[in-house]
């Protein structure tokens, strides 16, 4: 078991040799959805370190867990789609998307977690709301940005219009539960 430990532990060598492949590949790691992700980062690092009395975060922390939750959920959803499409054709590919994929759903997992102490006590209409402005978020990023992985293996419009069917659901989701909940 102790082999099995270490053999996860990265070396110098292993880092050494990320290092050099972000490098040598920019265009894989540079883009609009890092830009993006990184501000999601940024974003949910500034409000979880504020104190849980901060009036913003009433405002932004529901929105935010969203906005979180979406691009987790759809980042794995795109990458096993990936893997499992196209592994027989190009399995490096596929298998760097997976762990791009995984790597996205643990960080906006993390990013959640960050943010839990400051989402007690919501009502259901601040998180119909939250949904809302995620799914405005989201539906803007795909229209202005187009993250460019939505394009891998030429498979751009059928990515885009399984995103946006997927928005659209959580956009009437909304509205059913805006209608059904109770006015306060």
């Amino acid at each position: 078991m102790h082999a099995l430990h270490a053999s996860l532990i990265p070396t110098a060598n292993d880092l050494a040799g990320l290092l050099a492949f972000v490098l040598g590949n920019p265009y894989l790691f540079i883009s609009s959805s890092t830009v993006m992700t990184t501000g999601l980062v940024i974003g949910t690092v500034a409000v979880s370190v504020m104190p849980r009395t901060a009036p913003v975060l009433r405002v932004v922390a529901p929105p935010l867990t969203m906005v979180l939750l979406y691009f987790g959920l759809g980042s794995i959803a795109l990458a096993t789609e990936i893997l499992i499409r196209f592994h027989a054709q190009i399995p490096d590919a596929t298998e760097t998307q997976f762990v791009s994929g995984i790597g996205h759903l643990v960080e906006a997992a993390i990013g959640i977690a960050m943010l839990v102490p400051h989402l007690r006590r919501r009502s259901r209409r601040t998180w119909i709301v939250a949904n809302a402005i995620a799914v405005t978020y989201w539906t803007a990023q795909i229209v202005i940005l187009t993250p460019p992985w939505l394009a891998f293996g030429g498979q751009l419009e059928l990515m885009r219009a399984f995103a946006f069917s997927s928005l659209g659901t959580g956009a009437l989701l909304s509205v059913a539960l805006w209608r059904t909940a109770p006015s306060h």
